[in-house]
């Protein structure tokens, strides 16, 4: 298991999320959900052919709006969130998420390219509140399997979010975001870069690309969650993006992929227990 991520469940069960709160006395509120869907997402960055997957999924989620500190987690699937401060105007949290990586199977383009394994990506994540539901983002990755090394990926972002009572205790929730990605040279290489090829190869597809540290990718994406009955809730996000830069320029971009990323995902939950 990732140690990130277990750091922060953790860390979570240790806070004990059943405690009350000092100043409301009001119970914090856990649920914990079963279901799944499918996601429909570029099969790697860069890439023109897709993957498709079902997933099952089990989530757990714990929100306490009474207090400032340790006031939320959150994990789904192959995300989770832990709330490290929040009021009306800035907020800061925690987080991990899987990777599926690149292998060279999932495209003929890829032979003699080195694989990059399935990890975890971790990070920390920045919000800052506006008038009019709408914030400013702020969020850091490493993409690797330990917290830091040299490799990483931000991104800065403008997100509105609209929710909206549907029923006593159910909002719909629409989330929409514009946002701008910059990366060090080492993650732009990694993903891509191509090496020199080898002289025994004359016919090698690529010829040597390094890509240096720059903004590299224009996102737009919109999640909706929406109630289908008391204990049911449903999620849909669609995000498209636009590969710039050096690696938009990219060999493995320009000859075999795509410089347009579009992303789908769908799944429902069902709440089968809280405390």
């Amino acid at each position: 298991m990732n140690k990130f991520f277990f750091l922060l469940f953790l860390l979570f069960f240790l806070i004990s999320p059943n405690a009350y709160s000092n100043d409301q006395n009001i119970q914090a509120k856990t649920k914990i959900y079963a279901g799944g869907g499918f996601i429909s997402k570029p099969t790697y960055e860069g890439s023109s052919s897709r993957r498709f997957m079902w997933i099952p999924m089990i989530a757990l989620q714990y929100s306490d709006n009474s207090k400032r500190f340790l006031n939320s987690f959150d994990f789904y699937g192959p995300y989770a969130s832990l709330g490290i401060y929040s009021d009306d105007i800035f907020s800061i949290k925690l987080f991990s998420m899987y990777d599926f990586g690149r292998q060279n199977g999932d495209d003929n383009s890829l032979a003699g390219l080195e694989e990059i394994d399935p990890h975890f990506q971790n990070g920390i994540e920045l919000d800052f509140s506006l008038p009019f539901d709408f914030s400013i983002g702020y969020s850091i990755v490493t993409d690797t399997k330990d917290f830091y090394s040299g490799s990483y990926d931000s991104k800065i972002s403008l997100n509105h979010e609209k929710l909206i009572w549907i029923n006593f205790k159910q909002p719909l929730i629409n989330a929409a975001s514009i946002s701008t990605n910059y990366a060090n040279s080492d993650y732009l290489n990694e993903w891509f870069g191509t090496p020199y090829p080898a002289f025994s190869d004359p016919n090698a597809m690529y010829q040597f690309y390094k890509p240096g540290a720059g903004f590299y990718k224009i996102s737009f994406s919109n999640n909706v969650i929406f109630p289908l009955n008391e204990k049911v809730k449903g999620f849909i996000d669609l995000s498209y993006d636009r590969l710039t830069g050096d690696a938009g320029d990219s060999q493995l971009v320009k000859r075999q992929g795509s410089k347009n990323q579009f992303g789908l995902m769908f799944n429902a939950l069902y709440e089968f227990y809280s405390f």
